[in-house]
Formats: structure tokens, sequence, C-alpha cells
């Protein structure tokens, strides 16, 4: 059975625990929260990731892939590119 072409886009993922960042695989055109709200899966996959103390960036942990348990996901967010805080602009 042939797999549908899918996007990668990189993510960090907050749980109560853990930030994790990884590469996301969605189907082109499709949204983060789409899914986020697939309620036949109870894991989303992610690959490429690094697992980090929610506070820190320390790594704790870093692998090819992890499922993340979607109940435990408050928020996701795409990385994109860190734009610099207006403070570090004025020095």
């Amino acid at each position: 059975m042939p797999y549908p072409q899918k996007e990668k886009i990189r993510v960090v993922v907050y749980t109560l625990s853990y930030r994790i960042e990884g590469d996301m695989h969605i189907i082109p055109g499709s949204r983060l929260t789409d899914i986020l709200n697939v309620k036949a899966k109870d894991f989303i996959p992610f690959t490429d990731v690094k697992i980090l103390a929610p506070q820190e960036d320390v790594v704790i942990h870093e692998s090819s892939y992890a499922a993340v348990l979607r109940d435990s996901i408050i928020m996701i967010a795409p990385l994109e590119k860190v734009i610099p805080s207006l403070t570090s602009l004025e020095e």
C-alpha cells in the first residue's frame, strides 16, 4: 500500500514534563491542528527528535524517532527563524 506524499516541518511541542523539538510529517496543504484533531490516533510520530527540559536548553535525550501521546500536548508550534528581540538590536 503506497503512502501519501508528506512534507516535513520542524516543530516544538510542550508537555507538562518536556519540550520536544522534532520533525512532523504532514500531508501537503494540511495544518498542524489537523493532525492533533485525528481522534483515531493516540500517538503522534516525530523524527529527528530532541527532548529538552521544559524551562532550559538542556538536551535530555536525542532519538531518530519518538511517538508523543496526543493528550499530553499542551502546545505545538512550528520552529521558525528566531528574530532577535528589540533589546539585543539596540546593543
